[in-house]
């Protein structure tokens, strides 16, 4: 009989700290097959806490700390928090914010681009030109001083400079000495070079 109570008592308990450790807002549209863009977040009870329209979209799902909002009155996408103060404003990939790749994305400050992490801190401070978003071998490579070209009437490509890696502190795994870059590779003399975890480079 003890054992019974006491496993109800348990049992209560973590359902009560469950529920108060779900302090998340999630993403619901009033009419998703009129208009998916208009959503705002409510609680974990469904009580409305952002309403729909506030913002002209919403890109994250389940709202811990920050979420990825469009604004009305800027363009481009930004991080706000809970209080909904803008903190940054985000890369945008295609018509979308950056990926989050391990745990960092991409922000823009004064046109130089640095990385922040989902509490909504700078980790890597603005200071580059261009920077591609993390790998999986935990790099990203970077440009100094290069600049802009229109491929097409579409598409346009950072070029120029030098390039080279980081890690996700910041710190410089490869110097800025090739000709050129991609996500998870490096020019030089005309030929490009895998970049691996610790900084190798494999032909290609």
């Amino acid at each position: 009989m003890k054992t019974n109570i006491i496993t109800i008592i348990l049992l209560v308990f973590i359902s009560i700290n469950i529920c108060a450790q779900d302090n998340k807002l999630y993403i619901y549209w009033p009419d998703f097959d009129k208009d998916e863009t208009i959503c705002g977040y409510v609680d974990s009870n469904g009580e409305i806490v952002i309403p729909a329209g506030k913002y002209p979209n919403i890109f994250t799902a389940e709202f811990d700390k920050i979420a990825f909002v469009l604004l009305k009155d800027k363009k481009g996408v930004y991080a706000i928090d809970r209080s909904e103060k803008i903190l940054f404003q985000i890369c945008s990939f295609e018509f979308g914010p950056d990926i989050i790749s391990n745990g960092l994305f991409r922000i823009i400050e004064n046109g130089k681009i640095g990385f922040a992490n989902m509490n909504g801190e700078i980790v890597i401070k603005p200071n580059w030109e261009f920077i591609f978003p993390f790998q999986e071998n935990g790099l990203a490579i970077f440009c100094e001083k290069g600049n802009w070209i229109w491929i097409d009437k579409e598409h346009r490509k950072f070029s120029g400079g030098k390039w080279g890696a980081m890690d996700t502190k910041g710190n410089i795994v490869i110097p800025a000495m090739y000709d050129d870059g991609k996500e998870n590779y490096l020019k030089k003399d005309g030929k490009w070079y895998k970049v691996k975890r610790f900084g190798d480079l494999e032909p290609k």
